[in-house]
């Protein structure tokens, strides 16, 4: 089962996205060949365990930004990649033509970490 929206794969048995709330598909729809389109990304912000970077990410999907996040953490080990500085489990990645809209989210999830709700 897929979701159309995220794009992800489930197992059976899962009939709706637990990330956005789809309805999930057998199959996801034939897509064109986009390999010549160039898109821009921007670093929008570090996050530090599994729990930030889902709370971000889901505000700015709220907000219809598509983002990931590009992993610090060593394959098969887990260990975070860092040479002179703490580092986080990885940095949210947003298209370049979302950072200012991402920027205002990045601020409220910044206030929503502070005030710890």
């Amino acid at each position: 089962m897929f979701c159309p929206d995220c794009l992800y794969e489930y197992g059976k048995g899962i009939k709706k996205c637990p990330d956005c709330g789809a309805q999930l598909v057998e199959k996801l729809p034939e897509q064109d060949d986009d390999s010549d389109i160039n898109i821009e990304t921007a670093e929008l912000a570090e996050v530090y365990d599994e729990l930030e970077e889902g709370l971000l990410r889901s505000m700015l999907m709220d907000r219809g930004i598509y983002s990931f996040t590009r992993s610090n953490l060593l394959p098969h080990t887990g260990a975070i990649m860092t040479v002179f500085r703490k580092r986080g489990i990885g940095t949210v990645i947003v298209n370049r033509e979302d950072l200012e809209k991402a920027g205002e989210v990045l601020k409220d999830f910044k206030e929503v970490k502070k005030s710890g709700k």
